[in-house]
């Protein structure tokens, strides 16, 4: 008989379009710190106002700070170019280590997502 067991290891994509104000900021990085920990492979795409996540500020416990901390634990970070430039956001305003794309790129990360959560407003 077979059974619908899930894989050991997951993809997970998130999709992340709020500000750093907003709940779902924390959520998000709540889940992906839990999903890294279980093993999983992660990946975020930031849009809208979701890129003010990555702005660096002087605060260790800034979005970007957590950020910086879920790469170096194995997350996957892009952004949606367009989003960011029509916000005045550029590559040395963010921390480093961000795939700057399109949301094109997005749709590749769904398609590849076992498992797919999208947070906006």
């Amino acid at each position: 008989m077979e059974t619908n067991t899930p894989p050991t290891q997951l993809t997970i994509g998130f999709l992340l379009t709020t500000s750093p104000e907003h709940q779902n900021s924390h959520t998000v990085f709540r889940l992906i710190e839990a999903l890294l920990t279980a093993g999983h492979q992660v990946s975020l795409f930031l849009m809208d106002d979701g890129i003010y996540n990555l702005v660096r500020i002087e605060s260790p416990k800034s979005p970007a700070a957590q950020l910086e901390k879920l790469i170096k634990e194995g997350l996957t970070v892009s952004l949606c170019t367009q989003s960011a430039e029509g916000r005045g956001i550029f590559e040395a305003d963010a921390i480093p280590g961000i795939g700057w794309l399109s949301q094109h790129a997005l749709s590749r990360i769904v398609a590849r997502s076992d498992r797919f959560l999208s947070f906006g407003a």
